[in-house]
């Protein structure tokens, strides 16, 4: 029994050692790794007036809408106008933008150029950081998901549309500094799995390998976050995080990991108490 107490507590000894080491390089790997990729993950200043400036021309967002919620939020910067479809309808009668904060949201956006926070706030009061400014829209696709494990929701429902996220689109609407506007659709990202699995079944009939979506949110760009600020929490697109500190950390990261599971395992192994301890520790009086 002595026996194997020493090597437990030569398994926690090793351990420890590893999770030490494996542990302060995986930190400094982070750190460089933070050091060399400064935040390049657009900021956003959310616009909750529906009336307001922008480049010397007023901005002016009304509802046509109806008793239902339904019809259009149209928008006037300056002499042009535009008109986005209501993508979510909502009854309710709130004011200014609350109406259509679970679906649309006014920004200005920029690149804060590996500024925190702060510091990009007073580069942008600075005038040395020009916003832009965007109105982002996601708009639900009613219908019956046609997958193999597909939900069938009532037409008058509207989880209808809100649990069939492949079918959401978003829109982007560009206030551009000279005036008029870009706009842009793009569709919610297709899952890496469903993408394998249409990838797996053309190669067993021996068709083409499918490509896809030109048309769907790319990872990273600003429109992918500006898209998640109108997307309900816990279902955004999964991310892959091929490029984050963590994946770049190579070994540091594993040898971090086995360290602490051993030595967790050496531990319980070292304190477990021996069969005749516990033998001795039972009361057996009558």
């Amino acid at each position: 029994m002595r026996r194997s107490r020493t090597i437990a507590w030569a398994v926690v000894v090793v351990s420890v050692a590893t999770t030490l080491f494996g542990g302060w390089t995986l930190a400094n790997r982070i750190h460089q790794f933070n050091l060399d990729n400064p935040r390049n993950e657009p900021y956003f200043l959310p616009v909750t007036v529906p009336q307001f400036a922008y480049k010397d021309r007023v901005v002016n967002i009304t509802n046509i809408l109806d008793d239902e919620g339904k019809g259009e939020i149209r928008v006037e910067y300056g002499d042009d106008l535009a008109a986005i479809p209501i993508g979510v309808p909502n009854t309710l009668d709130l004011p200014g933008l609350a109406r259509h904060s679970d679906w649309l949201g006014v920004f200005f956006v920029g690149e804060p150029e590996g500024r925190k926070f702060e510091e990009y706030k007073a580069a942008v009061d600075a005038g040395e950081i020009e916003p832009r400014l965007i109105i982002v829209s996601r708009h639900l696709n009613p219908g019956i998901d046609d997958s193999a494990f597909g939900l069938e929701v009532d037409a008058s429902s509207r989880e209808r549309g809100e649990t069939m996220r492949k079918r959401w689109t978003f829109g982007f609407l560009v206030f551009e500094p000279e005036g008029g506007f870009s706009q842009r659709e793009l569709k919610y990202p297709e899952s890496t799995r469903s993408f394998e699995g249409r990838s797996q079944a053309a190669m067993l009939a021996g068709k083409p390998q499918p490509v896809r979506d030109p048309n769907e949110l790319q990872e990273d760009t600003w429109e992918w976050y500006a898209a998640l600020q109108v997307i309900p929490s816990g279902k955004a697109p999964a991310r892959s995080f091929k490029q984050s500190a963590l994946a770049q950390s190579g070994w540091a990261f594993p040898v971090t990991a086995v360290g602490i599971l051993g030595l967790i395992l050496g531990l319980g192994w070292a304190v477990l108490p021996s069969p005749k301890a516990r033998w001795e520790s039972t009361d057996t009086t009558v």
